[in-house]
């Protein structure tokens, strides 16, 4: 009788080959998270800067500089004041106003949408206190 050849192949080589190889998936998923999370929740640097878009123009604009501001949309101007290292919407043609009850925003990833008006205002970089807006600004039990 002839020896079965599957028994003469040594298991533990191809078990420490998965291993080895899943151990590498594992190493190189867990880099690509942490850079992809690292470039997502870096913060920019410069100062605070207010992006505020329409449907066909962007403006930035420092947080730093008193500023007022008609950015038109299609049911006519939006009125953005920046003041104090924030900005906020003072009027809007929009019939909720939504966006001016939406309060000022400051710190680094806040924004205020004009969704009927179609105008979306972000801030990006350091706060314009010198902080770097990671303050808790609400918890729940």
């Amino acid at each position: 009788m002839r020896a079965d050849r599957s028994s003469q192949i040594p298991k533990t080589s191809l078990r420490q080959n998965v291993r080895i190889l899943d151990a590498v998936s594992i190493l190189l998923s867990m880099a690509v998270l942490g850079a992809f999370s690292f470039y997502v929740y870096a913060e920019r640097g410069g100062e605070a800067a207010l992006y505020i878009q329409n449907q066909s123009k962007v403006w930035i604009y420092p947080l730093s500089k008193e500023l007022e501001l008609d950015i038109p949309g299609p049911l006519g101007l939006t009125h953005v004041h920046i003041r104090d290292g924030t900005a906020f919407v003072e009027s809007s043609p929009c019939r909720d106003k939504i966006c001016i009850h939406m309060g000022r925003i400051s710190r680094n990833g806040e924004w205020v949408a004009c969704l009927p008006n179609r105008v979306f205002l972000r801030v990006q970089g350091k706060t314009a206190q010198g902080k770097k807006g990671e303050e808790v600004d609400a918890s729940t039990f």
